[in-house]
Protein backbone atom coordinates (compact mmCIF):
# COMPACT_ATOMS: atom_id res chain seq x y z
CA UNK A 1 0.00 0.00 0.00
CA UNK A 2 1.41 3.54 -1.05
CA UNK A 3 2.34 5.96 2.22
CA UNK A 4 1.87 9.34 1.47
CA UNK A 5 3.23 12.30 2.71
CA UNK A 6 0.75 14.89 4.17
CA UNK A 7 1.77 18.20 2.76
CA UNK A 8 0.94 20.50 5.18
CA UNK A 9 3.03 18.46 7.98
CA UNK A 10 5.54 19.22 5.56
CA UNK A 11 5.35 22.10 5.65
CA UNK A 12 5.41 22.11 9.39
CA UNK A 13 8.52 19.74 9.51
CA UNK A 14 10.71 21.87 7.33
CA UNK A 15 9.80 25.45 9.61
CA UNK A 16 10.58 23.93 12.97
CA UNK A 17 13.61 21.94 11.41
CA UNK A 18 15.02 25.99 10.18
CA UNK A 19 13.74 27.37 13.08
CA UNK A 20 14.90 24.57 16.25
CA UNK A 21 11.56 25.62 17.96
CA UNK A 22 8.37 24.54 18.26
CA UNK A 23 6.75 27.78 19.78
CA UNK A 24 8.60 29.94 17.07
CA UNK A 25 7.12 27.23 14.70
CA UNK A 26 3.36 27.55 15.98
CA UNK A 27 3.88 31.56 15.34
CA UNK A 28 5.40 31.23 11.86
CA UNK A 29 2.85 28.53 10.99
CA UNK A 30 -0.59 29.73 12.92
CA UNK A 31 -0.82 26.81 14.54
CA UNK A 32 -1.25 25.80 18.68
CA UNK A 33 1.85 24.50 20.12
CA UNK A 34 0.24 21.20 20.69
CA UNK A 35 -1.42 20.96 17.31
CA UNK A 36 2.67 21.39 16.03
CA UNK A 37 3.37 19.02 17.95
CA UNK A 38 1.01 16.47 17.04
CA UNK A 39 1.81 16.73 13.12
CA UNK A 40 5.57 16.58 13.42
CA UNK A 41 4.59 13.44 16.10
CA UNK A 42 2.19 11.88 12.93
CA UNK A 43 5.02 12.36 10.43
CA UNK A 44 7.44 10.38 12.49
CA UNK A 45 4.23 7.68 12.32
CA UNK A 46 4.16 7.58 8.90
CA UNK A 47 7.67 7.30 7.88
CA UNK A 48 8.14 4.82 10.91
CA UNK A 49 11.41 7.63 12.08
CA UNK A 50 12.56 9.63 14.80
CA UNK A 51 12.96 12.73 12.72
CA UNK A 52 14.08 15.82 16.03
CA UNK A 53 15.64 15.06 18.87
CA UNK A 54 13.96 17.10 21.70
CA UNK A 55 15.39 18.94 24.33
CA UNK A 56 12.75 21.38 26.23
CA UNK A 57 11.41 23.53 23.16
CA UNK A 58 14.87 22.57 20.79
CA UNK A 59 14.54 20.55 18.54
CA UNK A 60 17.84 19.21 16.62
CA UNK A 61 17.26 16.58 13.65
CA UNK A 62 18.12 13.53 13.85
CA UNK A 63 19.64 11.79 10.81
CA UNK A 64 16.52 10.07 9.38
CA UNK A 65 14.89 13.79 9.84
CA UNK A 66 17.74 15.07 7.54
CA UNK A 67 17.11 12.95 5.04
CA UNK A 68 13.45 13.73 4.95
CA UNK A 69 14.36 17.28 4.89
CA UNK A 70 16.18 17.09 1.77
CA UNK A 71 12.99 15.05 0.10
CA UNK A 72 10.42 17.36 1.87
CA UNK A 73 11.96 20.86 0.51
CA UNK A 74 12.17 18.92 -3.37
CA UNK A 75 8.63 17.64 -2.84
CA UNK A 76 6.84 21.00 -1.38
CA UNK A 77 8.98 23.31 -4.43
CA UNK A 78 7.73 20.62 -6.67
CA UNK A 79 3.72 21.04 -5.38
CA UNK A 80 4.08 25.13 -5.45
CA UNK A 81 5.39 24.51 -9.10
CA UNK A 82 2.68 22.53 -10.11
CA UNK A 83 -0.21 24.79 -8.61
CA UNK A 84 1.42 28.15 -10.60
CA UNK A 85 1.79 26.11 -13.80
CA UNK A 86 -2.51 24.72 -13.68
CA UNK A 87 -2.63 28.26 -12.73
CA UNK A 88 -3.90 30.30 -16.14
CA UNK A 89 -1.13 32.98 -17.09
CA UNK A 90 -3.07 35.23 -19.48
CA UNK A 91 -3.88 38.18 -17.73
CA UNK A 92 -6.19 39.25 -21.68
CA UNK A 93 -9.79 40.87 -20.77
CA UNK A 94 -9.65 40.87 -16.64
CA UNK A 95 -7.59 41.14 -13.82
CA UNK A 96 -7.69 40.85 -10.27
CA UNK A 97 -5.87 43.92 -8.67
CA UNK A 98 -4.98 42.95 -4.98
CA UNK A 99 -5.24 45.64 -2.22
CA UNK A 100 -3.99 45.63 1.20
CA UNK A 101 -7.29 46.21 3.14
CA UNK A 102 -6.65 49.47 4.50
CA UNK A 103 -5.60 51.10 1.48
CA UNK A 104 -8.99 50.01 -0.41
CA UNK A 105 -10.24 53.94 -0.05
CA UNK A 106 -6.50 55.11 -1.80
CA UNK A 107 -7.59 52.61 -4.59
CA UNK A 108 -11.48 53.29 -5.16
CA UNK A 109 -10.87 56.94 -5.14
CA UNK A 110 -7.16 57.26 -7.19
CA UNK A 111 -5.84 53.76 -8.50
CA UNK A 112 -9.32 52.50 -10.27
CA UNK A 113 -10.20 55.61 -12.52
CA UNK A 114 -6.93 55.57 -13.33
CA UNK A 115 -6.68 51.72 -14.00
CA UNK A 116 -10.13 52.27 -16.06
CA UNK A 117 -8.51 55.34 -18.25
CA UNK A 118 -5.30 53.79 -18.95
CA UNK A 119 -6.77 50.04 -19.54
CA UNK A 120 -10.26 50.64 -20.98
CA UNK A 121 -10.72 46.89 -22.29
CA UNK A 122 -9.84 45.48 -18.77
CA UNK A 123 -12.22 44.22 -16.78
CA UNK A 124 -10.99 44.49 -13.16
CA UNK A 125 -12.36 42.71 -9.82
CA UNK A 126 -10.75 43.97 -6.95
CA UNK A 127 -9.21 41.68 -3.63
CA UNK A 128 -9.14 43.24 -0.37
CA UNK A 129 -6.63 41.28 2.12
CA UNK A 130 -3.45 41.57 3.93
CA UNK A 131 -0.68 42.02 2.27
CA UNK A 132 0.92 38.46 3.15
CA UNK A 133 -2.12 36.44 1.53
CA UNK A 134 -2.11 38.94 -1.21
CA UNK A 135 0.95 37.60 -2.31
CA UNK A 136 0.13 34.24 -1.85
CA UNK A 137 -2.94 34.60 -4.13
CA UNK A 138 -0.04 36.28 -6.80
CA UNK A 139 1.65 32.53 -6.41
CA UNK A 140 -1.73 30.98 -6.81
CA UNK A 141 -3.34 33.05 -10.09
CA UNK A 142 -5.94 34.42 -7.58
CA UNK A 143 -4.37 38.03 -8.42
CA UNK A 144 -2.71 39.40 -11.41
CA UNK A 145 -1.05 42.51 -9.51
CA UNK A 146 -1.03 44.10 -5.97
CA UNK A 147 -0.30 46.84 -3.57
CA UNK A 148 1.79 45.01 -0.63
CA UNK A 149 3.99 45.64 2.51
CA UNK A 150 7.46 45.25 1.25
CA UNK A 151 9.64 42.78 2.93
CA UNK A 152 13.37 42.24 2.53
CA UNK A 153 12.95 39.16 1.07
CA UNK A 154 10.79 40.30 -1.90
CA UNK A 155 13.82 42.42 -4.06
CA UNK A 156 11.47 42.86 -6.84
CA UNK A 157 8.73 44.91 -5.57
CA UNK A 158 8.36 48.48 -7.25
CA UNK A 159 8.64 50.93 -4.60
CA UNK A 160 5.44 53.24 -3.78
CA UNK A 161 5.81 54.89 -0.38
CA UNK A 162 7.41 55.20 2.98
CA UNK A 163 6.19 56.36 6.12
CA UNK A 164 7.26 56.44 10.09
CA UNK A 165 5.31 54.06 12.27
CA UNK A 166 4.64 55.59 15.61
CA UNK A 167 2.96 54.52 19.40
CA UNK A 168 -0.21 55.99 19.74
CA UNK A 169 -2.57 56.33 22.53
CA UNK A 170 -5.68 58.80 23.64
CA UNK A 171 -4.96 61.90 24.80
CA UNK A 172 -5.81 61.39 28.30
CA UNK A 173 -4.45 58.06 28.40
CA UNK A 174 -2.08 57.53 30.97
CA UNK A 175 -0.30 53.83 31.42
CA UNK A 176 -1.00 52.57 34.91
CA UNK A 177 2.70 51.09 36.14
CA UNK A 178 0.89 48.55 38.29
CA UNK A 179 -1.14 46.98 35.31
CA UNK A 180 0.30 45.40 32.01
CA UNK A 181 0.02 47.95 28.96
CA UNK A 182 -3.04 47.41 26.98
CA UNK A 183 -2.27 46.89 22.94
CA UNK A 184 -4.60 46.84 20.48
CA UNK A 185 -3.01 44.19 17.59
CA UNK A 186 -4.18 43.28 13.60
CA UNK A 187 -6.03 39.48 14.26
CA UNK A 188 -4.28 38.25 11.16
CA UNK A 189 -0.52 37.83 9.87
CA UNK A 190 0.55 40.86 9.26
CA UNK A 191 3.72 42.87 8.79
CA UNK A 192 2.56 45.82 11.44
CA UNK A 193 2.39 42.90 13.89
CA UNK A 194 5.32 41.59 13.56
CA UNK A 195 7.02 45.35 14.22
CA UNK A 196 4.64 45.69 17.12
CA UNK A 197 5.74 42.38 18.95
CA UNK A 198 9.69 43.24 17.95
CA UNK A 199 9.19 46.93 19.73
CA UNK A 200 6.82 45.73 22.67
CA UNK A 201 9.61 42.64 23.44
CA UNK A 202 12.88 44.87 23.21
CA UNK A 203 11.19 47.26 25.65
CA UNK A 204 10.73 44.23 27.87
CA UNK A 205 6.92 46.21 28.92
CA UNK A 206 4.56 43.66 30.94
CA UNK A 207 1.91 44.33 28.14
CA UNK A 208 -1.52 42.55 27.01
CA UNK A 209 -3.51 42.49 23.73
CA UNK A 210 -7.00 43.84 24.57
CA UNK A 211 -7.87 44.57 21.31
CA UNK A 212 -7.77 42.80 17.74
CA UNK A 213 -8.87 43.31 14.56
CA UNK A 214 -8.20 43.13 10.64
CA UNK A 215 -9.02 46.64 10.31
CA UNK A 216 -6.33 49.56 10.85
CA UNK A 217 -9.38 51.88 11.48
CA UNK A 218 -10.74 49.69 14.11
CA UNK A 219 -7.47 49.97 15.61
CA UNK A 220 -7.69 53.47 15.30
CA UNK A 221 -10.64 54.10 17.06
CA UNK A 222 -9.71 51.60 19.40
CA UNK A 223 -7.24 53.66 20.57
CA UNK A 224 -9.25 57.18 20.56
CA UNK A 225 -11.38 55.86 23.43
CA UNK A 226 -8.69 55.03 25.38
CA UNK A 227 -9.50 51.33 25.15
CA UNK A 228 -5.32 50.86 24.33
CA UNK A 229 -2.29 51.94 22.54
CA UNK A 230 -1.27 50.44 19.05
CA UNK A 231 1.44 51.34 16.52
CA UNK A 232 0.12 53.06 13.28
CA UNK A 233 1.32 54.78 10.23
CA UNK A 234 1.92 58.21 10.31
CA UNK A 235 -0.54 59.22 8.13
CA UNK A 236 -3.58 57.68 10.05
CA UNK A 237 -2.66 59.66 12.92
CA UNK A 238 -4.42 63.05 13.75
CA UNK A 239 -4.52 65.34 16.93
CA UNK A 240 -7.24 62.97 18.00
CA UNK A 241 -4.08 60.98 19.51
CA UNK A 242 -0.97 61.58 21.61
CA UNK A 243 2.47 60.30 20.54
CA UNK A 244 4.07 57.42 22.98
CA UNK A 245 6.96 58.96 24.53
CA UNK A 246 9.89 57.39 22.20
CA UNK A 247 11.96 56.75 25.52
CA UNK A 248 9.09 54.80 26.84
CA UNK A 249 8.23 52.67 23.72
CA UNK A 250 9.45 53.26 20.05
CA UNK A 251 9.23 51.10 17.15
CA UNK A 252 12.99 51.64 14.85
CA UNK A 253 10.92 50.29 11.73
CA UNK A 254 8.98 51.82 9.00
CA UNK A 255 5.92 51.10 7.10
CA UNK A 256 7.06 50.76 2.91
CA UNK A 257 4.51 49.83 0.96
CA UNK A 258 5.26 48.60 -3.19
CA UNK A 259 3.58 47.19 -5.68
CA UNK A 260 4.61 43.58 -6.81
CA UNK A 261 3.13 40.29 -9.48
CA UNK A 262 3.17 37.37 -10.25
CA UNK A 263 7.67 37.65 -11.21
CA UNK A 264 7.17 33.62 -12.43
CA UNK A 265 5.00 33.79 -15.18
CA UNK A 266 5.10 35.64 -18.34
CA UNK A 267 3.91 38.83 -18.55
CA UNK A 268 3.01 41.52 -21.11
CA UNK A 269 5.62 43.65 -20.49
CA UNK A 270 3.73 46.93 -21.94
CA UNK A 271 0.45 46.19 -19.73
CA UNK A 272 2.69 45.62 -16.73
CA UNK A 273 4.20 48.99 -17.76
CA UNK A 274 0.60 50.61 -17.52
CA UNK A 275 -0.34 48.92 -13.97
CA UNK A 276 3.17 50.49 -12.36
CA UNK A 277 2.31 53.49 -13.81
CA UNK A 278 -0.99 53.72 -12.89
CA UNK A 279 -0.31 53.08 -9.28
CA UNK A 280 2.37 55.54 -9.17
CA UNK A 281 0.55 58.33 -10.32
CA UNK A 282 -2.48 57.85 -7.94
CA UNK A 283 0.15 57.69 -4.88
CA UNK A 284 1.04 61.09 -6.66
CA UNK A 285 -2.32 62.17 -7.06
CA UNK A 286 -3.10 60.97 -3.15
CA UNK A 287 -0.05 63.15 -2.34
CA UNK A 288 -1.30 66.11 -3.53
CA UNK A 289 -4.44 66.19 -2.03
CA UNK A 290 -3.28 65.60 1.01
CA UNK A 291 -0.87 68.56 0.68
CA UNK A 292 -3.47 70.99 0.00
CA UNK A 293 -6.49 69.51 2.90
CA UNK A 294 -6.96 72.49 5.51
CA UNK A 295 -5.02 70.75 8.82
CA UNK A 296 -7.56 68.97 11.22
Amino acid sequence: MSQYLNIDYLHTFVIAAKTGKLTTTSEIVYLSHSAVSTQIKKLEQRVGAQLFIRNKDALTLTKQGQTLMTYANQILDLNNNAVKKLRADDWAGKLAIGVPTDYAPFYAQYLHPLLQKHLPDFEFSTICSRSRQLRQQLDTGEVNFSIAAMEAQYHDDVFLWEEPLHWVCAQDFTPDPQSPLPVALFADNCVMNDFALYSLRKSKKNFQVTFTSTMMDNLATCVQAGIAVALLPESLITPAFKLVPEDYLTCPFTLKVGCTWNHDKQIDQDLLAKLITSTQQAVHQANLNREVQPSH
